[in-house]
C-alpha cells in the first residue's frame, strides 16, 4: 500500500513543487489548501480547507503518514501589516496541524520554516516561524512524532509569487525594462532554484535526517547586484537603479544569521526576606490551616 502524504499550502509556490516530486516518485499525495491548485495532477487528491479549521485538517490528514506543513502567511510585508492574522495562520494554524497529527497518529511532520527564523529582521514573520519551530519540536518530542524543520533561504523559480524578490525583479525587467533596488546591492543572498529545493526535501525524507533542523539555500554567496547583472545580461535594454539609503524595515540587510537571545538583566534591589523566615512563615500558615480543619 502506498504511503499517503499530505501537503498543506499545496496551491502555493513551494507546496506545489513538493507535491509534484512526491507524485513523481510514486507516493499517494493529498493536496490541502483554501483554493484549488492550478498545478494539481490527475492522480493527486485535492481537499479544500483552512489550517485555521481543525476539523478540516483532521479530515484531510486521516490515514496520512507524513504531513508537509507548507501553509502560511509567506509575504513579509503582509505578515507585518496584519500581525494578528499572521499569528493566527502561522502559529495557531501550526498548533492545529499538531493536534491533527496526534488525533490521526501521523508519524512525521516536515515544516517549511524560513531562514528568517534566525534573523533579527523579519518582524512578525520571523517571530511566527521561530515560535512554530519551537512548538513543533517540543510537541513532537513529547508525543513521539518525528519532525524535520526546513529553513528556506531565497528560493526562486517557476510559480513564484509576485512578492518573491527574484520574480519581482524579472517581472520589472521584462515588463518595465527598469528595476529599482532600494539598497546599494551589497546584501548577500544564497539563491536556490525551487527544483533543487524539491529534490533536497525528498532526500530529507530518509530516516537519518529525522528530528533535526536544516538550512536550505544555494551553495554560493551572491551580492544582489550580481543577480541584477545576470538579469541585465539577459535583458540588455534593462536599466537598474540603486539607492544609497536602505529604508527597508523587515528584510535582512546582509545575511540572516544575526538572531540574538534576549538575556534578561539581573534586577536586585533593596532588602529581601530571609529564606529561613520565609519558609517558617509558610509552614506556620499551613499548620494553622490544618488546625482549623
Amino acid at each position: 500500500m502506498k504511503k499517503k502524504y499530505l501537503v498543506t499550502g499545496a496551491s502555493g509556490f513551494l507546496g506545489s513543487h513538493i507535491a509534484d516530486i512526491l507524485s513523481l516518485h510514486g507516493y499517494d499525495v493529498c493536496l490541502f489548501d483554501k483554493k484549488i491548485s492550478k498545478f494539481k495532477q490527475h492522480k493527486q487528491k485535492m481537499v479544500i480547507g483552512s489550517i485555521n479549521n481543525l476539523n478540516h485538517i483532521i479530515k484531510a490528514s486521516k490515514n496520512v503518514e507524513v504531513i508537509f506543513h507548507f501553509a502560511a502567511t509567506a509575504d513579509l510585508k503582509a505578515a507585518n501589516e496584519d500581525p494578528f492574522q499572521t499569528i493566527e495562520n502561522n502559529i495557531i494554524g501550526t498548533v492545529k496541524i499538531l493536534k491533527a497529527c496526534l488525533k490521526n497518529k501521523v508519524k512525521k511532520i516536515i515544516f517549511a520554516s524560513s531562514i528568517y527564523a534566525r534573523s533579527e529582521q523579519g518582524g512578525f514573520y520571523s517571530t511566527s516561524k521561530l515560535a512554530s519551530e519551537m512548538l513543533i519540536e517540543r510537541f513532537c518530542k513529547k508525543y513521539k512524532i518525528k519532525f524535520i524543520i526546513l529553513r528556506f533561504g531565497t528560493v526562486y523559480g517557476e510559480r513564484a509569487n509576485n512578492f518573491n524578490t527574484v520574480q519581482k525583479f524579472i517581472n520589472d525587467a521584462t515588463s518595465r525594462k527598469k528595476i529599482i533596488r532600494n539598497t546599494i546591492g551589497n546584501e548577500i543572498r544564497n539563491y536556490i532554484h525551487v527544483s533543487d529545493v524539491a529534490k533536497l526535501t525528498l532526500e530529507l525524507l530518509k530516516k537519518k535526517y529525522e528530528n533535526k533542523y536544516y538550512n536550505i539555500f544555494g551553495k554560493k554567496n551572491f551580492f544582489v547586484k550580481d543577480l541584477l547583472k545576470i538579469i541585465k545580461k539577459n535583458v540588455p535594454s534593462l536599466k537598474v537603479k540603486f539607492s544609497k539609503i536602505d529604508n527597508r524595515e523587515f528584510n535582512y540587510k546582509v545575511d540572516p544569521f544575526s538572531y540574538k537571545i534576549r538575556e534578561g538583566k539581573n534586577f536586585v534591589k533593596g532588602k529581601y526576606l530571609n529564606l529561613d523566615q520565609g519558609i517558617k512563615n509558610l509552614i506556620q500558615k499551613s499548620l494553622s490551616k490544618e488546625d482549623k480543619k
